[in-house]
């Protein structure tokens, strides 16, 4: 996951190893599996990505880069549930609602609109 400052351009690593893999962890000990979109939270502390190839909903940290799994399995699925109970099937987009207690995911191989509670 990177990050662009606008106002210089300057592109830094927030999270991620640059090897594909499902690791939670700080920074660059996280790996992701394909992660195609990233929501921020209202306030602008979280970010939640949808990691497509590990078929989970992430979370990362703006301030220090810990990325944690907030919901899948893992295994491509199409199970409702809460953490790691639930299963996608290549998540592909994600959106936020305006208060931030709802996510929003495009579930692509199970052709659904998912909802997952923010915590």
């Amino acid at each position: 996951i990177r990050r662009v400052e606008v106002a210089t351009g300057a592109v830094s690593t927030l999270a991620g190893s640059g090897t594909s893999g499902s690791a939670d962890g700080m920074g660059g000990a996280a790996q992701f599996g394909y992660p195609c979109d990233v929501a921020i939270s209202p306030e602008g502390r979280a970010l939640f990505v949808a990691d497509r190839n590990n078929h989970k909903i992430r979370r990362v940290e703006v301030a220090t880069g810990a990325v944690s799994t907030l919901a899948g399995s893992g295994t491509s699925g199409s199970a409702d549930g809460m953490g790691g109970a639930a299963q996608f099937g290549y998540p592909c987009d994600v959106a936020i609602s305006p208060e931030g207690r709802a996510l929003f995911v495009a579930d692509r191989n199970n052709h659904k609109i998912r909802r997952v509670e923010v915590a």
